[in-house]
């Protein structure tokens, strides 16, 4: 796991996200909105794995519904070896980045403002 109580500066997390392609930056963003709809569960290691392979698999275009097939798993499980580090390490660190930016704002937020936030450290 990442030391989530190191906040990146905004330069810094944008640094971070840089050298991701496309997809990972789909996975990035879809994992961080799952996790700020559920805070409780973001260093509860099994449950992100599950949520992981399942961005991925919505990510990669494979239906949500029905079985899958023996290629679109190792298609996902070779997708998750080789990045699901990478993508937790920076999607860690963008979590508290976007929580500390939320703070930071007079007037409060909505979940709304945060998921702006992180588009914007997603865009290329």
């Amino acid at each position: 796991m990442v030391d989530m109580d190191h906040v990146p500066e905004p330069d810094e997390m944008r640094a971070l996200v840089q050298p991701l392609d496309d997809l990972d930056r789909k996975v990035l963003g879809g994992l961080v909105a799952i996790w700020m709809a559920n805070p409780g569960k973001v260093k509860d290691r099994e449950w992100t794995s599950q949520q992981f392979v399942h961005v991925a698999t919505v990510a990669h275009g494979f239906p949500e519904e029905g079985p899958a097939s023996t290629d679109d798993v190792e298609r996902i499980r070779g997708y998750a070896q080789q990045h699901m580090e990478r993508v937790l390490r920076v999607g860690f660190a963008l979590f508290v980045r976007v929580a500390q930016d939320m703070q930071q704002r007079s007037g409060g937020f909505s979940f709304d403002d945060a998921q702006a936030v992180v588009r914007d450290y997603l865009a290329r």
